[in-house]
Parts: C-alpha cells; structure tokens; sequence
C-alpha cells in the first residue's frame, strides 16, 4: 500500500467515515490515478476537471457517482496533499430532485405475502415494517429486537448514530418463526459462513426475485421498501419528525421529500373541472 493510500485511509477512519464511504473514495482517488498513469502528487486542478468531466460525458456516471468522485478528491487534495482545492474553477455538480418511487400498500402486502421462504419473508418484511436501510439491515443481531419495548435498535446506521424504529407485532411474530427455524447467532440474518451475515446482494436478489413473481417493474432498488415505508407513514397522519427520527434522517428537508408522494393529499384535492 503506498503512503498516500495509508495516510488517506488513516484520515477516513479518524475523522469516523463509514466502512463503505472509505471504500469508496479510496477506489475513487486509485481510479483516478489510475486514469492518468501517474501519482496524484504530479497531477492539477486541471486533471481534476479533465477526469470529472470524462466520467460524466463518456462514463456517463450519475451525479450521486460523480458528487462521491468529487468528494473524494477534494478529502485528497486539501487534508492529505495539503493544496487549496478552487471550488469556483472545479464546482460540485447539482443533484437532479427526483421524487422517491414507492408500492401502494396493495403491492407490498403482494409482495411480502407471496414470498414463501420464511427467511427471504422475514427479510422483506424488516426492511418495509422498520424502514432500515439494506446496510443496516445486513448488520441487525438478534438482541437488536426489543420485544419488551417494542422498538429495533439500529447500531451505527448512516453517520455512525445509533437510533430506534418501530417493532410491528406481525413483524414480531415472523422473526419468532423464522428464529426456530434457522437460529442464526451472530447476527439475525445470517449469510452461508457461519458467523457472518447475508450480503446485501442477496437482499437486492430477493427483492428483485419478488417483484418479478409480482410483475412490479419499478425501475428502482430495494430502497423502495424504505421510501414506502415513510410514504405510508405519513399517508396514515404520522408526523414528518418522528419520521425523521425512525429513519435517522440528519435534516427534515430530506423527509420532507416524502410529503410530495403521499397519494392522500393528492386525491383529496378539489375537482376543478367538476363544475365544466
């Protein structure tokens, strides 16, 4: 490993990155180095903006890949370079507002309802019922589930904070059954080592398996599951700050996405053709 690669990877963990962001902005610099065949050391602002917009025009990467790219390299430049980063001469590119995709609650009782394998069941139902993402749900252990109280405790979910979300009795009652079945130790949903748990491939792979039994062609993750979740929340009265809460969400302005998709406000809106 080069001393960069080490001082870079050193910096990410002190300054508490996640596991996948760290991953992904030390591919991000070696991708770039890579590209031009050179150590960063030799390379300018201008590569920067050269590469940036190579990964747009040619690569055709979206604005999430490429806003990870940016960040990436700005962490390099400033903190282990120690160079002045110009944001006027190298902007951060504008993320396109897309409204989240969601099921209708049909769908979803469809969907989970119809999965036979109790495991695979289990694993949908989590996702919809608590709203995790599909990386916190990979690392739940059983002493995560608090029947007494109620509530799933989620360790270190996105920005390394633990939070609580809701623990639907259905949900309860399926985990108890799956749990005699397969009686998983170390985490809840344990992957084919022993010891380990599934990989979030094998969620994606239930997922898209289950809604193609469905016929449901959303072109969209398993992330659905959560933005259905938070959309039915709020379509069943609850308040967008418990909602931020559950979902551990760090600014209300990204819960307020949801209020744009709930079906209620929309079909309860006056007629204004009705009188033509």
């Amino acid at each position: 490993m080069s001393p960069l690669r080490t001082e870079m990877l050193r910096y990410l963990k002190r300054k508490n990155y996640s596991e996948s962001t760290i991953r992904s902005y030390i591919y991000a610099v070696a991708m770039f180095s890579q590209h031009y065949g050179k150590c960063p050391t030799q390379l300018g602002d201008e590569d920067i903006l050269s590469y940036l917009e190579y990964l747009s025009e040619e690569k055709k990467l979206g604005q999430s890949s490429l806003n990870c790219v940016y960040s990436a390299l700005r962490i390099l430049w400033e903190k282990i370079l120690n160079r002045t980063w110009n944001s006027r001469r190298i902007p951060r590119g504008r993320r396109s507002k897309t409204l989240p995709q969601v099921l209708s609650a049909y769908q979803i009782a469809q969907l989970i309802g119809n999965t036979k394998n109790p495991k695979h069941r289990a694993v949908l139902k989590t996702l919809y019922s608590t709203g995790v993402r599909v990386g916190e749900l990979v690392k739940l252990e059983p002493g995560d589930i608090d029947s007494q109280r109620m509530v799933v405790r989620v360790r270190q979910g996105k920005g390394k904070k633990d939070r609580y979300t809701v623990l639907s009795p259905s949900l309860l009652e399926d985990l108890r059954g799956y749990w005699r079945l397969f009686r998983p130790v170390k985490y809840l949903f344990e992957g084919q080592r022993w010891g380990a748990h599934i990989s979030i491939r094998t969620v994606q792979y239930i997922y898209k398996k289950a809604c193609r039994r469905e016929g449901i062609t959303l072109d969209a993750g398993v992330h659905v599951l959560r933005h259905s979740f938070a959309t039915h929340l709020l379509e069943s009265g609850v308040d967008t700050l418990t909602i931020k809460a559950l979902l551990g969400h760090s600014s209300i302005t990204t819960t307020a996405r949801y209020v744009h998709v709930q079906n209620n406000r929309i079909k309860d809106l006056p007629d204004l053709l009705a009188h033509w």
